[in-house]
């Protein structure tokens, strides 16, 4: 059985110089992965310079307006019109979802929304980002989610669900309801973070995510009626 030594004053000044840097190193990890892993709970107006609006539109280059034909988009006549820039979307108490969303297929992009969802405080909707339909109800990928218990929220549609909430407690302080609100979001790789009215309520690394998929936006399901509009809507992708 060996015998274990005492540490003296030299051993333990050797084991410093090795765990100090370790420490450090452990400690700027976790520093970093916790400014990725939550949303910024300040409230502060934290909006980059890409995400300005003005008179609804974004300010700089090679911005698409997503809204300027019918023809690039995927919808259900019954449920969503397109007129004049104005995308207008309608569902009552239906037991399916219905969703809209772009013909073309992104991988990085920003993107800036202005959005209402007029109803009840229950009813839900979402931006919708690489999303991958298989038909009007099924739509698995990201949401940028809006509604009761997810306005701020990052929630994946028939896979993780929940990825990121913003704190219920903080939304009525950010959100405008039954009327306009601004989301701005970045994808790029991974790493998804948007801005609600200027306030950054979702970042975070997601490995499991698609990395691509189509813009668009959620009727939900079983909901009283829900009237969701959208006036603004640029990508710019990024290379």
């Amino acid at each position: 059985m060996a015998c274990l030594q005492p540490y003296t004053r030299k051993s333990l000044h050797c084991n410093w110089r090795y765990l100090l840097p370790i420490t450090i190193f452990l400690f700027l990890s976790f520093a970093w992965f916790s400014s990725l892993a939550q949303p910024d709970l300040s409230l502060k107006n934290t909006l980059p310079k890409s995400g300005t609006l003005v008179h609804d539109k974004p300010v700089g280059k090679n911005w698409v307006n997503l809204l300027a034909s019918a023809d690039d988009w995927n919808f259900e006549p019954a449920y969503w019109k397109m007129d004049n820039n104005l995308f207008h979307g309608e569902l009552g108490k239906e037991p399916q979802h219905h969703y809209s969303y772009t013909k073309k297929t992104y991988e990085d992009f920003e993107l800036n929304v202005m959005i209402k969802m007029v109803g009840d405080e229950n009813i839900n909707s979402g931006v919708c980002i690489r999303i991958n339909p298989t038909s009007w109800d099924d739509a698995p990928g990201y949401q940028i989610d809006m509604g009761k218990g997810y306005w701020g929220s990052l929630w994946e549609e028939r896979r993780a669900s929940m990825v990121q909430k913003f704190p219920d407690s903080l939304v009525s302080k950010v959100v405008k309801y039954n009327d306009w609100n601004h989301y701005y979001i970045i994808a790029k790789g991974h790493h998804i973070q948007a801005w609600l009215n200027g306030v950054k309520t979702i970042d975070i690394v997601h490995d499991a995510g698609f990395s691509s998929g189509k813009i668009g936006f959620q009727l939900c399901h079983l909901h009283d009626h829900t009237v969701v509009e959208v006036k603004s809507l640029y990508l710019r992708e990024l290379k």
